[in-house]
């Protein structure tokens, strides 16, 4: 698995893409510095927020065709006696070496650069590319569950894109509908469990809720930590974050084992 693990970052740190990848973040930090809000707490939230559509919509785009264009080349490896295991998860912890280092190189060195002065938030955006990194893994995790139903690069890229904007679009679109048709009944509660099933607002949440922005959630904000504390949240986070990524790598993983090459 390490052969294939290195041969993966080297061959994706050469893409393009990857350059493009690397080059929008750095863009996006460039434009916050000189044309946005230098208050310290309004650009790192808008930081989060742009950072928190790309990561996964170039994760699971990427990714996706990745896996996909990769089989012709994963045959003549399995024919070779590599295991469909290594050859698995060589590619998929290669995909997130290769991308985490763009989230790195394209976000974390400006941002050192942006907020170096205030340590309060360096640290937050520290845990930023943290969870950015955990962001990518879940996403990849999604686009090989994708890739491993379909040998058709636009059927993947389709699935992908409408995966992106049921998570970041739809999904809270259905959570403000409930709560204009529910708006009487205590749904507070269930509200935070919904939240739950979606770790872009999983992780959104946890940084606002760390900043003076934090009234912005409103009641179930004020609620969720009150409820659990700032360290029961950091846990219940890790934990449905960990969740995202185990139970897609799982279900393609196990496809992947039954794939007919």
């Amino acid at each position: 698995m390490k052969e294939i693990l290195l041969f993966e970052i080297k061959e994706n740190i050469r893409s393009r893409w990857m350059f493009v990848y690397s080059a929008v973040l750095v863009l996006v930090m460039l434009i916050l510095s000189f044309f946005g809000d230098q208050n310290g707490i309004r650009l790192l939230v808008s930081t989060m927020n742009l950072t928190l559509i790309v990561i996964p919509l170039f994760s699971i785009t990427f990714s996706g065709m990745s896996f996909l264009e990769s089989m012709p080349f994963a045959e003549v490896l399995l024919s070779k006696s590599v295991s469909r295991s290594d050859l698995f998860f060589g590619k998929y912890l290669g995909i997130i070496v290769s991308l985490s280092m763009g989230l790195i190189f394209g976000l974390g060195i400006p941002g050192i650069f942006l907020f170096f002065r205030d340590p309060k938030y360096l640290l937050l955006f520290f845990e930023l590319l943290i969870f950015g990194i955990f962001l990518t893994a879940i996403f990849v995790a999604l686009a090989f569950l994708t890739a491993s139903f379909t040998r058709r690069g636009e059927l993947v890229l389709t699935v992908s894109l409408l995966v992106w904007l049921y998570f970041f679009i739809f999904f809270d679109s259905l959570v403000f509908i409930l709560s204009v048709y529910l708006g009487d009944y205590p749904i507070e509660i269930p509200s935070l469990a919904i939240i739950l099933l979606n770790p872009i607002d999983l992780i959104r949440i946890l940084l606002i809720l760390q900043t003076s922005s934090s009234a912005l959630l409103g009641f179930s904000g004020a609620l969720l930590l009150k409820q659990l504390g700032l360290a029961g949240i950091v846990i219940i986070t890790t934990l449905f974050l960990s969740l995202w990524i185990f139970i897609p790598l799982l279900l393609s993983y196990r496809r992947f084992l039954k794939r007919n090459f």
